[in-house]
């Protein structure tokens, strides 16, 4: 029997619980291919999953809202979580599914959710997303500010995805091993190969543009080789039976990303949240491989203090 799960304002948070998958859906197609992808991430690890629908911003209007208008959205958002739920039920009748329809605005509700779910899951773009953007207002609010793991599934990808796919992931800061076993966790439970990805360039000097990596070894590729490395090593000796790729790249990072996303199940950043003129906003390697990855993209986050 399905439940739905109504949070008033200014109660306390429930109590973390870090095994559930939290999907956000408005009905649209992209969220319903996400709700797919949410599904068979909670089957895979054995955890509830949670269908949430929030209500729409309220419109700037002389005519104030009224409790009606409140319980109208907050009935329309039941009806959309009740059916992604039921949606999930059919697709893993063995998963334990729990519907939630708030009033509370979408982003807000999968913000707080996210700070007590092991996944958050959300499609590239909803309803009301601008033209000409493969990643919607949403799914960029919760890119900057969601407190764990969130995986933004594109529109486009093939369902399920093929286990034969890598799961790649891009390694930046040193110290910020989040992501890393994000990502060989990820391996071990669906059975994908696992590459791990450190992209580079090579100092140039001021006013030259064309960057020319020497033919010998320097300084800078030998401290990256032992980089990527010490990172790895303690993850593979966990996870022994995941197959492991290592790569150096010297080059851009998003476009080697972007390209590698052709043939991964999933491309897996870290990310460190910029304060900026417009607040809170991811870097523009994240932004620029949402917008364009071939695959779903998972951010992570990664403390501020990371160098």
């Amino acid at each position: 029997m399905s439940e739905t799960n109504e949070r008033p304002a200014g109660a306390p948070a429930p109590p973390p619980a870090p095994d559930r998958v939290v999907v956000g859906v408005d009905g649209s197609p992209h969220s319903l291919r996400a709700l797919d992808r949410a599904a068979d991430e909670a089957a895979l690890r054995g955890t509830t999953l949670e269908v949430l629908c929030g209500g729409v911003p309220p419109r700037r209007s002389v005519v104030p809202e009224t409790d009606s208008d409140r319980e109208r959205a907050r009935e329309a958002s039941r009806e959309v979580a009740e059916a992604g739920a039921k949606r999930a039920r059919e697709r893993k009748p063995e998963l334990d599914v729990v519907a939630s329809g708030v009033a509370e605005a979408a982003p807000d509700a999968l913000v707080r959710a996210s700070r007590t779910a092991a996944l958050t899951v959300i499609g590239t773009r909803g309803r009301g997303g601008f033209r000409g953007l493969l990643v919607g207002s949403v799914s960029l609010r919760l890119a900057a500010h969601a407190a764990g793991p969130l995986l933004v599934v594109r529109g486009e990808e093939a369902e399920p995805p093929d286990r034969r796919r890598e799961t790649v992931v891009g390694l930046k800061w040193a110290g910020a091993t989040e992501p890393v076993r994000f990502a060989f966790e990820e391996a071990a439970r669906d059975g994908s190969p696992l590459r791990v990805v450190h992209a580079w360039t090579y100092p140039t000097l001021p006013s030259i543009s064309l960057k020319l990596p020497p033919k010998e070894p320097t300084e800078e590729s030998v401290r990256a080789e032992a980089f990527l490395r010490e990172t790895v090593a303690p993850f593979h000796r966990q996870y022994p039976d995941v197959p492991l790729t290592t790569e150096q790249h010297r080059g851009s990072t998003s476009e080697h990303l972007i390209e590698l996303s052709g043939n991964a199940r999933v491309i897996v950043l870290g990310v460190r949240r910029e304060h900026r003129r417009l607040g809170l906003q991811v870097g523009p390697v994240v932004n620029t491989v949402l917008q364009h990855a071939r695959c779903s993209v998972a951010l992570v986050p990664v403390p501020a203090s990371t160098s």
